[in-house]
């Protein structure tokens, strides 16, 4: 560009009463010259600051991870997540085993819905398999290799569209299935490896969230509402199996016949019809069971099912006097693998602030797997696998307590529930003021 020849001042100095002139070829602004001769210093300013903001973001990264509710980590191709912290510390109220294991069987009732039963709504065949979606909005996945996956609900809907498409927040459960079947009544039962059963006489399909069943040549039924499934017609009356007799509007139950009190249709077409002794029949379609516990029948605007709907209404803060630990674990891996779950002593007790420790015999627990229960376990030194050669390959130096044993099946998923409390009826005096402190672990075999 050309000079201009034009001049301005661009600063006066009145000590020295000096005048500085120079030329520019573009006049700039004050703020502009005060970026072109301090660029340098404004540089480095920037350059403090995002170390600053960088290392801040970062610090508080690290302390809410440590600080995190959620535990969870992956090892030889088994993800392992806790539903709260993986640390235990039992210092609470002593308790004892009844008392522990009602808390506990609570806990278990809001489990996923382990107990009771829904009936099928409808079945649909998609490329790879079928899925048959049940009256609690759960689905199963049958597919046709023979595996299995259980879909659990979002919201008041199916985690699963008919076309096979899973909802990305809807929790999903692989599971392996196997046939035991009752060929005197002709009746199929799938049991599946989280505990769950669905049962099918014909045209009769339900789901039972665990296996509490009775199943012999002679009789069929579930255990805690009573559920039977049609199993003959002859002159005109339905035989159940669990020996009910249906003879048009009226069953007779141990040679007695009992009318109908009330119809009641609900949502999907389903119908509920109520006898006189308190019997129930749920119809659907070409369904028909027989309950014998009419009150277990709950339903709203979108569900169904059958389940004892008993609260019991301690008032208490649960880790006060029971530590739950809920842990979900998936294996990704085409093999089997086995799998340790231990309760791993802390080393410095001084760390937790406690002065005396508590001794491991006087803590009992739980392990609800496969939907059922190992009871009032205690945690003597028999659990502890110091030294011992099931913790081979394992570096540590403290005690380890054996809390489960189990094996997943090539990409099974298993939900495991553990409740460890201190038992009043052995517990000291001497014991006051002292607490055991360890952090629950998953250990799974290696694959090499």
């Amino acid at each position: 560009m050309a000079k201009t020849n034009k001049f301005h001042v661009k600063k006066y100095d009145d000590e020295n009463s000096k005048i500085t002139v120079v030329e520019e070829c573009k006049y700039h602004s004050p703020f502009i010259w005060f970026l072109i001769n301090n660029g340098k210093l404004i540089f480095v300013i920037a350059l403090l600051l995002s170390l600053s903001v960088f290392l801040i973001a970062t610090s508080l990264m690290i302390s809410n991870l440590k600080g995190s509710e959620i535990a969870y980590y992956e090892t030889n191709g088994v993800v392992v997540e806790f539903g709260g912290s993986d640390e235990s510390i039992l210092n609470g109220l002593p308790i004892t085993d009844d008392y522990a294991n009602r808390i506990f069987d609570n806990q278990l009732s809001s489990y996923e819905m382990i107990e009771g039963a829904v009936i099928k709504i409808k079945e649909v065949k998609i490329n790879n398999g079928v899925i048959v979606f049940y009256s609690d909005k759960t689905a199963l996945v049958k597919y046709d290799d023979g595996t299995y996956m259980r879909v659990f609900p979002v919201g008041n809907d199916y985690g699963i569209s008919e076309k096979g498409l899973i909802d990305r927040n809807a929790k999903t459960r692989k599971v392996t299935g196997e046939y035991r079947n009752n060929d005197d009544l002709g009746i199929t039962l799938l049991y599946l490896s989280d505990g769950t059963v669905e049962v099918t006489k014909d045209d009769v399909t339900f789901f039972l969230r665990n296996s509490d069943l009775t199943s012999n040549a002679e009789e069929f039924y579930t255990n805690l509402s009573i559920i039977s499934v049609p199993i003959k017609e002859e002159d005109g009356k339905t035989y159940y199996s669990n020996g009910v007799v249906k003879d048009g509007d009226s069953i007779i139950v141990d040679g007695k016949k009992y009318n109908v009190s009330k119809r009641v249709t609900i949502h999907d077409g389903i119908e509920i019809v109520y006898y006189e002794n308190g019997y129930a029949e749920v119809i659907k379609d070409e369904l028909s069971i027989m309950v014998e516990k009419s009150e277990h029948i709950v339903y709203d605007d979108n569900i169904l099912e059958i389940v004892d709907n008993k609260k019991d209404n301690d008032n208490f803060d649960l880790k006060d006097v029971i530590d739950i630990k809920d842990i979900n674990l998936s294996n990704e891996n085409d093999t089997p693998v086995n799998y340790l779950v231990v309760l791993e002593e802390t080393d410095d007790y001084a760390k937790h602030n406690v002065n005396r420790r508590l001794a491991n015999q006087f803590i009992h627990f739980n392990v609800f797997v496969n939907n059922s229960t190992i009871n009032n376990n205690i945690l003597d030194d028999s659990h502890n696998l110091k030294g011992t050669n099931k913790l081979s390959g394992i570096d540590s130096k403290n005690n380890v307590y054996m809390l489960y044993e189990g094996r997943l099946e090539e990409r099974e998923q298993v939900s495991l529930k553990l409740g460890m409390w201190i038992d009043y009826e052995t517990i000291t005096n001497d014991y006051m003021n002292s607490a055991f402190i360890g952090t629950v672990k998953v250990y799974v075999e290696s694959l090499s």
